[in-house]
């Protein structure tokens, strides 16, 4: 079991992993000066280097593949795509590239998800930046860094069965229902995600039942009356 690092203690009995001599950091963010504050950031650090920066996710991926960073810090929206289209194909491509994920959206609406497509730590934009530099050292060590709010959340989905509501979708289902919701359609969808659009169809229908709404414009005031779109 991963170790939970940060405002969590360490597991009882667990060894606290070892963290790298030389850290080797990607940061992807949409915003220019989001990206050179965080790389001046850790730039001041001797322990880190910053081997590439990204503001979209196919630059993200490209870096990513390019040079292999131990630990990448990534945005949740990246223009038209978000984190979880990078989180999927990352696993897939560059699974040794563990994920911190700072953001200024809510924890408790995008945690879980991002946590079940493989997301490590998950960062506040608000909190001080001491605790992103312990989430990266955290996860470069091997160990997942979570807020103890994100840690209540985790226990909860493992300890009240299936879950009700926007923590009922998959991690598949949630990355649907925020394209749904920002207006692409379900052959956008498909071909942004290389899936059918009858597969696209029936995660739509699945995120509309498990939300209890009958149609596209009432996911997308959802999404806005919920804060999962600015």
């Amino acid at each position: 079991m991963l170790a939970l690092r940060g405002q969590a203690e360490v597991a009882e009995g667990a060894e606290p992993a070892a963290i790298p001599p030389s850290i080797r950091l990607g940061i992807v963010d949409d915003h220019n000066v989001v990206r050179a504050g965080l790389e001046r950031l850790f730039l001041s650090y001797s322990c880190f280097v910053v081997v590439g920066t990204a503001g979209t996710a196919r630059d993200a991926l490209a870096m990513a593949r390019a040079h292999k960073p131990d630990v990448m810090v990534l945005d949740i929206v990246l223009g038209q795509e978000s984190a979880m289209d990078v989180l999927e194909l990352l696993a897939a491509s560059v699974p040794q590239t563990a994920v911190v994920i700072y953001s200024g959206y809510p924890e408790h609406q995008f945690a879980l998800p991002l946590i079940r497509l493989g997301a490590r730590a998950y960062v506040d934009k608000a909190a001080p930046v001491a605790e992103l530099v312990d989430a990266v050292q955290a996860v470069a060590g091997g160990a997942t860094f979570f807020s103890k709010p994100v840690q209540a959340l985790l226990w909860a989905s493992v300890n009240q069965g299936a879950p009700s509501g926007i923590a009922g979708l998959t991690a598949r289902e949630f990355q649907v229902f925020l394209r749904l919701a920002s207006g692409q359609t379900v052959t956008e969808i498909a071909k942004a995600l290389s899936l059918t659009d009858v597969t696209i169809s029936s995660h739509r229908a699945h995120v509309l039942e498990k939300l209890q709404l009958t149609s596209n414009s009432h996911l997308t005031r959802y999404a806005i009356d919920n804060h999962f779109l600015k």
